[in-house]
C-alpha cells in the first residue's frame, strides 16, 4: 500500500472513512511541500508569494503556489532549490516545465502546483486574478496574504 491511497475492496470501491484518512494524510504531504516551497523562496528573495486553495474550482490539482522573481536565473534558481530539497525528501519528483526559459516556471507535484513567474509573465498571465475566487491561504504560511 503506497501512503495516500487506501485499500479497496474487492469490488474496487474505497470504503469512505479510509477515504478521508487517504485525504488528511495528502493534506499533511501538501502542507510540508507548501511550506519547504515557501521557505526556500524566501531564501531565494521569491516575491509576491500567495498560495491558493483551487480544490473546489479545479479538479486536477488543490494548490496554487504563485511566486515572482526578478529574472529568469532567479527563477531557474528557486525551481532548482525546491526539485532539489524535494527530491532529497521522497517526494515524488515533480513534471517541471519552462525551466530553461524562466519566463514561467511550473512545478506539478500532482496536488500542488508551483508557478514561479518573471514579474512581466505574472501580469500577462494574471493567475492572481483568474483564481481570485479561490480561497486564500497564504497567512496559513506567511502569517499575512
Amino acid at each position: 500500500m503506497s501512503i495516500g491511497r487506501p485499500p479497496a475492496r474487492s469490488d474496487g470501491v474505497i470504503p469512505p472513512k479510509l477515504a478521508n484518512f487517504a485525504r488528511l494524510v495528502n493534506n499533511v504531504e501538501d502542507k510540508e511541500i507548501l511550506e519547504t516551497a515557501v521557505r526556500i523562496a524566501q531564501d531565494k528573495k521569491g516575491e509576491e508569494i500567495r498560495i491558493l486553495d483551487v480544490s473546489q474550482n479545479l479538479g486536477i490539482t488543490d494548490f496554487f503556489l504563485l511566486v515572482s522573481a526578478d529574472n529568469r536565473r532567479q527563477a531557474q534558481a528557486i525551481c532548482a532549490e525546491i526539485d532539489t530539497t524535494m527530491k532529497r525528501s521522497g517526494v515524488p519528483k515533480a513534471k517541471i516545465e519552462g525551466y530553461q526559459e524562466g519566463w514561467w516556471i511550473l512545478l506539478d507535484f500532482d496536488t500542488v502546483v508551483i508557478h514561479i513567474f518573471q514579474e512581466e509573465a505574472r501580469r500577462f498571465y494574471d493567475l492572481d486574478n483568474l483564481w481570485g475566487d479561490s480561497v486564500e491561504r497564504t497567512k496559513d504560511f506567511l502569517g499575512s496574504p
